[in-house]
């Protein structure tokens, strides 16, 4: 029996390559009652489950059956519907996928029932990025000892930038993050690619060998995730963010079977806002148009990336080309390597590895309730309510005015909140700037200072901050000390604050200039 079949035909040129190279391939998706992983007697097929190769996507018929044209050698995977899970291997690494698909064969996917709520919240990783096996014991102590057993998430992503180039880390790395306990899905990164070859598509090798497809999708909740490659290989070290027609079309036969009530959280390597004020090209603008053409009449959506080494939350809008009912919101996440597992180290022997935004490594939190959904941060080696860096000087005389204090707040955007007082006085607006973090600036200077360098990597250089915001010293302050006070409320209501004190000393006979 033939399944329905939904293809959206992105451009003639792919569809006559997909019938040139075609490889009949059908199966059953089945409830995997004994977990053995094959199809026995009494176990049903599942109705109405999406099965693709990567640019066609079908849906299984009432018994459970599909049947796929798949393009020969391509890998073979299963979308997860809501309420069912996929096996997983000793390593937590979903095993939702066949390769490759050639000739006529069959291909059955084992599925088993696992209640999904509305309401959940996933481990959003991106850029672990171990150079060594040091390296990834950095990563296991700081990041994953504490998620060691966590009942608390369904299950955990990495957005790219496994490793740093090194494919052999990708054993070490699995072993350490299937610790955490929940199934663990990975997206390609730029630093994941095989440098040595001159095609795009064999550039996933390595990656595609260890994770699987580097293009896929599976339902949570209500929910749809869809992990897209986005690094497009130039050859060399060369890449640019941007899509292949294969992809957009995956994408759109996707969305075709797809409700329009559901949200859906697109997860890619490279962002797609240009990554520095200079605006220098980073990605292809035209495959954004067209990310934005095919979601701007859906209601709910997410993109997560990662890759910038720094924190940013981009709202987009008319202005950017996006013309849905709201602004859809990029969050680009805190890399989990921070600047690089560089800098000086800590009590442990850690580099303290904070990002060239001031920002301290990290990871995100997904919070998802229903269609709605949030971002918020955990910085390794901190308490959970850390969430702001507030920086002041150590002291400065009576009567000065315009003397700075910065709060950066980490997981901070336009949506939040930022006020601050000194001794207790009234509440007030700090003002958002786009300049260095000093506190950060102060670290990575004095690197520069040092007779003997950093036994190890120095911290990177610094950049623009985009979730800093300034106050100044009251000038009538008395000699003694003082108490500033941030408090940053996010768009959800969570109220974080931070605390430092400041000595004002002596006299001057002027005060600074007015400006």
């Amino acid at each position: 029996m033939i399944s329905l079949r939904v293809v959206t035909v992105v451009s003639f040129a792919l569809a006559i390559a997909a019938a040139a190279n075609a490889a009949a391939v059908r199966g059953v998706v089945f409830d995997d009652r004994n977990g053995n992983g094959v199809r026995d007697a009494g176990e049903p097929g599942l109705a109405g489950v999406a099965v693709s190769d990567g640019v066609a996507v079908v849906q299984t018929d009432a018994t459970g059956r599909y049947d796929l044209a798949a393009a020969d050698g391509a890998t073979l995977f299963v979308i997860k519907p809501r309420g069912w899970r996929p096996p997983v291997n000793a390593q937590n690494l979903p095993q939702f996928y066949h390769r490759p698909a050639t000739g006529d064969g069959e291909v059955d996917f084992p599925l088993t029932a696992s209640a999904e709520p509305d309401r959940f919240r996933a481990l959003v990783f991106t850029d672990p990025q171990p150079a060594s096996v040091e390296e990834v014991g950095y990563l296991e102590r700081t990041l994953v000892q504490p998620l060691v057993g966590t009942r608390d998430f369904a299950f955990g992503l990495t957005l790219g930038d496994v490793v740093y180039d090194r494919h052999d880390l990708f054993a070490p790395l699995n072993a350490v993050m299937g610790r955490v306990g929940v199934p663990w899905y990975y997206l390609i990164g730029n630093h994941d690619l095989d440098l040595g070859t001159g095609d795009d598509r064999r550039s996933a090798a390595s990656f595609e060998a260890v994770y699987g497809p580097s293009t896929y999708a599976f339902h949570f909740g209500r929910v749809l995730f869809v992990a897209l490659n986005d690094v497009r290989f130039l050859g060399g070290p060369r890449y640019i963010g941007g899509l292949r027609e294969d992809q957009l079309a995956f994408l759109a036969n996707l969305l075709r079977v797809t409700p329009k009530d559901k949200l859906v959280v697109l997860m890619m390597h490279i962002p797609w806002f240009y990554p520095n004020p200079a605006n220098a090209e980073t990605f292809r603008a035209a495959d954004r148009a067209r990310l934005f053409a095919l979601l701007q009449d859906r209601p709910h959506n997410l993109w997560l990336s990662g890759h910038t080494h720094y924190q940013r939350h981009v709202f987009y809008g008319p202005a950017d080309g996006w013309h849905g009912a709201s602004p859809l919101h990029e969050a680009n996440v805190a890399a989990a390597c921070g600047g690089f597992w560089g800098g000086p180290a800590d009590a442990t022997g850690i580099p303290i590895a904070t990002m060239w935004d001031g920002t301290p490594h990290g990871y995100a939190i997904l919070s998802v309730d229903g269609t709605d959904a949030r971002v918020d941060y955990r910085a390794a080696r901190e308490p959970v309510d850390h969430q702001i860096g507030l920086h002041a000087p150590q002291a400065t005389r009576v009567g000065l005015g315009y003397i700075s204090y910065f709060a950066n707040v980490y997981n901070g955007h336009d949506g939040w909140k930022v006020e601050s007082r000194v001794d207790g006085r009234t509440w007030n607006a700090m003002r958002r700037v786009l300049e260095w973090d000093p506190g950060y600036a102060e670290r990575y200077l004095a690197q520069d200072a040092m007779a003997v360098p950093l036994p190890g990597k120095r911290l990177p250089d610094p950049t623009v901050c985009y979730h800093l915001w300034r106050a100044y010293l009251p000038a009538d302050l008395p000699v003694g000390a003082h108490a500033i006070e941030v408090r940053a409320t996010d768009p959800a209501g969570q109220v974080f604050t931070a605390k430092r004190e400041v000595k004002v000393v002596g006299s001057v006979e002027t005060n600074s200039p007015s400006k």
